[in-house]
């Protein structure tokens, strides 16, 4: 019988697994592959589902949306913490060192390794931070002997807090996505004409002031006054913080604020789209001129890796995934530390103004993904870690 691995996502926000690139199911395809039962347990609010997503020589994933209950940033699910649900599993991954299903389930089993990537405070009160670290984190340590950690700074934020037995395994792209979408869609094909026809650059995510937007539209308008006739293509919905919407605000309200404030010919410069299928931008990405990441956090940045596989040169900022794939080379793409304009704008005329390259780390970047990036790897890197422990054996 296959031994079986439960993945538990515990943070209280729903899961969209046609919209985005989801990692637990990359890794469920690869552990399958390997040979082992997998479960991803997800916490939702409503019209909860579960399904088969992915079967292999006997061997099935589950994709299993549970109810929860929610508390601030935590997710609580009273079922997960039953004994015969536990024992179903030979072991547990727990998704994120501040979440208190983590520390609750490692007081029920000895057979939870903590996968986590947060490398800054994500409570949403910042004092949170302390007094959960003070009540939690050195009991978490005894209980969780195995640490995984999604990138190098993650690592380096949860050794500062006290945590051993840390080692950093990344993420993985499930590139197999993109491979079997055959077909542009009718939306997909506006952009993609529009983005033949022009000189554009990309971005690809979410609106909103922790994906630094305001500084995205900034370095825009350095850029046209370099090259007027470079546009800006944005794929993504607009989001308001949980503080403007307890005022009134609607999502739309923050884009709308931000680009209202924007010269004229900045605003006619910009393409903006709401979504589209993830699969799709498989025929985006490879009409950018450069795609533009400067989120002022990132735990990983799963459009960093779509855009290295989809043929995009990427200019980002320091974060959980550019320092661990780009570490401190620029044939993958280009880090920017500073958020200042004129340096991002530059990164992205260099590109401009020397397509070999763009091209260059087009290839590089796509090689990286590939051969050190795909999930079959990476899970290759967590079992092996896992044994080591001896929570599996051969």
């Amino acid at each position: 019988m296959a031994k079986k691995i439960l993945f538990l996502r515990t943070p209280p926000y729903d899961l969209n697994p046609k919209s985005y690139n989801n990692q637990q199911i990359g890794l469920g395809k690869a552990l399958c592959r390997m040979g082992y039962d997998f479960d991803f347990v997800t916490f939702k609010k409503k019209d909860q589902k579960e399904w088969v997503f992915f079967e292999e020589n006997g061997c099935r994933a589950r994709y299993i949306e549970m109810p929860r209950r929610r508390f601030m940033r935590w997710g609580y699910n009273k079922d997960v913490l039953r004994k015969e649900f536990i024992e179903q599993y030979d072991v547990i991954l727990s998704q994120e060192y501040y979440q208190i299903m983590t520390y609750l389930i490692s007081r029920k089993s000895n057979k939870v390794v903590m996968y986590s990537g947060p490398y800054t405070n994500l409570f949403m009160l910042p004092f949170s931070s302390s007094i959960y670290d003070f009540i939690f984190t050195k009991r978490i340590n005894q209980q969780i002997n195995l640490k995984l950690a999604k990138s190098e700074l993650a690592k380096l934020f949860l050794e500062e807090k006290g945590y051993t037995n840390v080692h950093t395994v990344g993420v993985g792209l499930d590139y197999e996505r993109f491979d079997e979408e055959k077909e542009i869609r009718p939306e997909t094909q506006k952009i993609v004409d529009y983005m033949k026809s022009n000189k554009c650059i990309l971005y690809v995510g979410s609106l909103w002031s922790v994906k630094n937007y305001p500084f995205l539209l900034k370095v825009y308008e350095k850029i046209l006054k370099r090259d007027h006739e470079v546009k800006f293509v944005i794929i993504g919905k607009s989001k308001a913080s949980a503080w403007a919407k307890l005022i009134g605000k609607t999502d739309e309200s923050y884009a709308e604020g931000v680009e209202k404030k924007l010269p004229e010919r900045v605003r006619n410069g910009i393409y903006h789209v709401s979504r589209i299928d993830n699969p799709q931008l498989k025929y985006v990405y490879p009409h950018a001129k450069a795609f533009l990441l400067p989120s002022k956090f990132e735990i990983f940045g799963m459009v960093l890796m779509e855009a290295m596989y989809l043929g995009a040169p990427v200019v980002t900022g320091k974060n959980g995934g550019s320092t661990t794939l780009f570490g401190d080379s620029d044939q993958y793409g280009q880090i920017v530390e500073q958020f200042n304009a004129d340096l991002w704008a530059d990164a992205v005329m260099r590109y401009l103004r020397d397509p070999d390259y763009a091209k260059q780390v087009v290839e590089c970047a796509k090689r990286k993904v590939v051969e050190e990036y795909n999930w079959n790897v990476r899970a290759d890197k967590i079992i092996s870690l896992i044994k080591e422990v001896g929570l599996l054996k051969d």
